[in-house]
């Protein structure tokens, strides 16, 4: 099953960031998520021990530590804790079997190929890039919606 973690803390970082001159109570931030106030926070938790957000207790005033320009999605991937690859290889396979035998270590390398591609195109993507781009999709909804 794919993790959604990445997606989820980016959206947090990038609402966050819109939203940067209103109260942002966890409630709020969940209700953008689709999901419970209890793991916003947790999830934000993340995103302050990687030193990308800061917030104070008490006050519903989150912020990014940085200028969105300077935080990339890789930075967001490392705060995920990524203690797995992307892609996974299936190593309980037949060793009985010709293909079965060969194809852990065949795909672990085409996948090793892969997560480095991912990861370089990471470095270069930032939370203003996702931002300039939502801000990009509202604008042509409201303008669909108009018509």
């Amino acid at each position: 099953m794919a993790n959604n973690r990445l997606s989820d803390l980016l959206h947090i970082l990038v609402y966050i960031q819109m939203h940067q001159n209103q109260k942002l109570t966890s409630d709020l931030i969940a209700s953008s998520l689709n999901t419970n106030p209890s793991l916003a926070r947790r999830m934000m938790g993340q995103l302050r021990k990687a030193d990308l957000l800061e917030t104070t207790q008490g006050s519903a005033t989150p912020k990014l530590t940085k200028d969105p320009k300077d935080i990339t999605v890789f930075d967001v991937y490392l705060a995920t804790c990524p203690d797995s690859p992307l892609l996974k290889v299936d190593h309980n396979t037949s060793k009985e079997c010709q293909v079965g035998n060969a194809i852990p270590d065949v795909l672990n390398k085409y996948y090793l190929d892969i997560q480095s591609a991912a990861e370089a195109k990471m470095r270069h993507v930032t939370i203003q890039d996702l931002i300039n781009d939502v801000e990009m999709s509202i604008r042509h909804h409201l303008m669909v919606a108009e018509q």
